[in-house]
């Protein structure tokens, strides 16, 4: 038990050093592709400030849907928290709990996570086991419950039964070239010191220019920025005077390379998003539904803090595109039939883009072959399949940075949902009277 734990700790550190990294480099990379700004620009994307100020003030449309209740999904035992939901036909809440490491996970060491059926009210129906940690679950249009994680699937009949289970053939394949895996990782030891140096001088060259404004007349927001840019230095300057060993970056590669993002089921495929094996991006694999025929049909996605979300809508892809505050929709061979969305910038910005350091987190399919998106601040918008804006759905505020805020629709479009990671709970809301109308179905 205590060498398991050991384990797990260092798979967490790993996790969370890589993902940092991870972030960084997005940040840097996105905010060269941005003009600069009068109010700090990509120092305000990287740490959120004024995020809140705006949001109250662009987001002031009225709600479709009034929160009804959250429903906390926990483990029998309570030492399993919620990472991820999808709905089954019948419009039940299929739930994932797990670790707390989250995406963390995926070192390799034996695990377990759960499932947990819930009614479309939140009442508990049943639950199972899983013996591998898992990172992320769907459902088919027969009930078939699709889990995957550490480069891990199974699938389960609805009534729990282990119909079948497999390391991902293509994921080990990746793993088995130690001296590629091992290179990449001295080079990205090199590109982690470069880093850091460019962030540690663009931060001291950040802070002096907003300290030639006299303390007494700094705004509050320039006032947060050096604190928070000074503590980063600080953090910074300490992490290159206890550099990670090789062997440590190539237990983060590994382990990131055995996560499964998201997985998603058609009536002909099944995708699953991994992290690729050079590179901080992402793959989408399509395989059959016996997981066979691997296939990478998408690849050098960006996503945020681990976070990658892929749906289905018919037979083609839904990809949230968080570092592109943009979602897309991409034919079963990645031919692109239409991305949607943009960066807000203030008050009165158009409802259809989207806020904060990187959205929407995730997608999914709804009523009418509508889209509804969620963002990691608990807003959920709704979008026809051709990528027309239809309406604000609901707003509940969630705690957390970048995060998974799975979403879903009831198939009559009363009830919406949303995870709570932070709060291991389900928010539920219902449509208000004389809502929106659901839009025309939009055909492709």
């Amino acid at each position: 038990m205590k060498s398991l734990l050991r384990r797990r700790s260092d798979a967490v550190r790993s996790a969370v050093g890589c993902s940092v990294w991870a972030c960084l480099a997005v940040v840097l990379l996105l905010s060269s592709a941005r003009p600069t700004r009068a109010d700090g620009g990509f120092f305000e994307t990287l740490f959120g400030l004024n995020s809140s100020e705006k949001k109250e003030t662009a987001e002031t449309g009225n709600v479709t849907h009034a929160f009804k209740k959250g429903v906390v999904v926990r483990s029998a035992d309570g030492r399993l928290s919620i990472l991820s939901f999808c709905l089954n036909k019948e419009g039940q809440i299929i739930a994932l709990v797990g670790s707390g490491f989250g995406y963390g996970a995926g070192d390799g060491a034996k695990g377990e996570s759960g499932v947990k059926v819930l009614s479309k009210e939140g009442d508990a129906i049943k639950e199972w086991k899983v013996d591998f940690d898992a990172q992320s679950i769907n459902v088919d249009s027969d009930g078939t419950v699709y889990v995957a994680g550490s480069g891990t699937v199974a699938k389960f009949s609805p009534d729990g039964t282990l119909l079948k289970k497999l390391e991902l053939p293509h994921i080990a394949e990746l793993l088995k070239n130690k001296d590629t895996i091992r290179k990449r990782a001295e080079q990205e030891a090199h590109q982690r010191r470069q880093s850091v140096k460019a962030f540690v001088n663009a931060s001291k060259n950040r802070i002096k220019r907003l300290e030639e404004t006299p303390a007494e007349k700094r705004s509050t927001s320039d006032t947060l920025a050096i604190a928070q840019l000074k503590r980063s230095i600080k953090m910074m300057e300490k992490d290159q005077t206890e550099e990670e060993s090789i062997d440590s970056i190539v237990q983060q590669i590994t382990a990131r390379m055995r996560i499964i993002n998201s997985i998603a089921v058609s009536d002909r495929d099944v995708f699953v998003v991994c992290g690729e094996d050079t590179g901080y991006g992402y793959s989408v694999w399509r395989t059959d539904h016996d997981f066979s025929n691997a296939k990478r049909v998408m690849k050098g996605l960006a996503g945020c803090c681990g976070q990658m979300d892929v749906q289905v809508l018919g037979d083609d892809l839904l990809v949230a595109e968080n570092c592109n505050h943009s979602f897309a929709r991409f034919d079963r061979d990645a031919k692109k039939i239409g991305e949607w969305g943009g960066r807000t910038t203030g008050l009165g910005d158009n409802p259809k883009c989207f806020g904060g350091c990187c959205n929407p987190m995730n997608v999914r399919c709804g009523p009418n072959g509508d889209i509804f998106t969620a963002e990691s601040e608990g807003i959920v918008k709704r979008f026809s399949g051709k990528g027309d804006f239809v309406a604000l759905v609901a707003k509940r505020p969630l705690s957390g940075g970048c995060k998974n805020v799975a979403v879903a629709a009831s198939s009559d479009g009363k009830f919406v949902y949303c995870c709570d990671k932070a709060g291991s709970r389900i928010n539920i809301f219902e449509e208000k009277p004389k809502a929106i109308a659901q839009a025309k179905p939009p055909g492709k």
